[in-house]
């Protein structure tokens, strides 16, 4: 038997989710039996996310008692709403029976480069990737393209995103509640590779010795994820039927 990862974009979680996805996983985990617990890197990766999750709590809540920081945590998350809306909307047109717009999409599919990556950088650099990237889009050497698949808007929203982004981050810079917002970000980031890591770990481990420990952490972390991945498609399904209600500008 081939055992499978629940698929599951934690960087689409919000930071109180991603804590709750942590410290779900490890109440799980603690459940299992402990003398099935005998593998040294299995127990190095759970120690290291426990301490990982405590570090996260924490976190969240010193940015949840700041209103400032909770104001540039949202514009960047509406910044990021903006970066996955432009990169879906392209997405539409690589199936199309039209040839020019396959190739318009090819075209600024490439621009766009790994576009699900600006949202994972620190501010300051996504600030600047999005930029260039808009100025890219506007330039006369891609502005055709966009015009033939009519996403002049979302580019737009993207720039507005990102301007009222730098509009209050700008106003926050010397705060303290920027710094906190800003290494809560990248403290994330860290915490969730190690946390891909262990669920790679946990995979290979299960398909390659089929050993009881590495199939319930295995099952365990599926139900978890799935649950979470099940609040994430109603979400999108949620925010695509408020865009279909909105009316085009």
């Amino acid at each position: 038997m081939e055992y499978t990862l629940e698929t599951l974009d934690t960087s689409r979680l919000t930071h109180l989710e991603g804590g709750q996805l942590l410290r779900r996983h490890l109440a799980d985990l603690s459940t299992i039996d402990r003398e099935l617990a005998t593998d040294v890197p299995y127990n190095q990766y759970v120690a290291d996310l426990e301490d990982r999750a405590a570090g996260y709590e924490q976190g969240v809540a010193r940015i949840q008692k700041n209103e400032d920081t909770e104001n540039v945590k949202l514009a960047d998350v509406g910044r990021d709403k903006a970066i996955s809306a432009l990169g879906r909307f392209i997405s539409v047109f690589e199936m199309s029976d039209v040839p020019e717009e396959v190739e318009a999409a090819r075209v600024l599919n490439i621009v766009l480069g790994n576009i699900s990556s600006l949202r994972k950088l620190n501010y300051e650099a996504e600030t600047l990737a999005i930029d260039k990237l808009t100025g890219a889009l506007e330039s006369e050497e891609y502005a055709g393209r966009v015009a033939l698949l009519n996403i002049g808007r979302y580019v737009e929203r993207l720039k507005a995103a990102n301007q009222n982004f730098k509009t209050i981050f700008g106003s926050r810079i010397q705060g303290q509640a920027t710094e906190e917002v800003f290494d809560m970000k990248m403290f994330r980031t860290e915490t969730f590779k190690k946390y891909n890591q262990f669920c790679s770990y946990v995979l290979a481990m299960a398909n390659a010795t089929q050993a009881p420990l590495f199939v319930t952490a295995l099952n365990l972390l599926n139900a978890g994820r799935k649950y979470y991945a099940d609040l994430l498609a109603r979400r999108t399904a949620g925010e695509a039927d408020e865009e279909e209600e909105t009316p085009s500008e």
